[in-house]
């Protein structure tokens, strides 16, 4: 009993050492209306790793709060392009954009 005591304050010793790092990074989009930012900030949430979403319709970007231990910037923009949508350099799944309301849709 005592060595399984001892066993389970070690291992919570060691885990408070480990902290999230929480980070926000902003990435540029296409979304355009308020269906984009629904679909944008509802989606995201889910992600991995992802805290905080919140994307500004007129300036076009998206304000990302993400733990770095469990996702990376990169693994987000993938996300978003698979809704659709740019992320920064990245372009649009076709078929995601393809599916989208005429008014989510880059205006050329």
């Amino acid at each position: 009993m005592k060595k399984l005591i001892g066993l389970i304050a070690l291992i919570l010793i060691s885990c408070s050492g480990i902290k999230a790092q929480i980070i926000e990074a902003q990435i540029k989009t296409s979304g355009q209306c308020e269906h984009c930012k629904e679909t944008l900030e509802k989606n995201l949430r889910f992600e991995k790793g992802v805290k905080k979403v919140e994307f500004n319709i007129e300036s076009h970007i998206i304000k990302v709060k993400f733990d770095q231990a469990k996702t990376t910037i990169k693994n987000i923009q993938i996300a978003i392009t698979k809704l659709g949508y740019y992320a920064d350099s990245l372009l649009a799944d076709p078929k995601a954009y393809e599916k989208l309301n005429a008014c989510c849709k880059k205006k050329e």
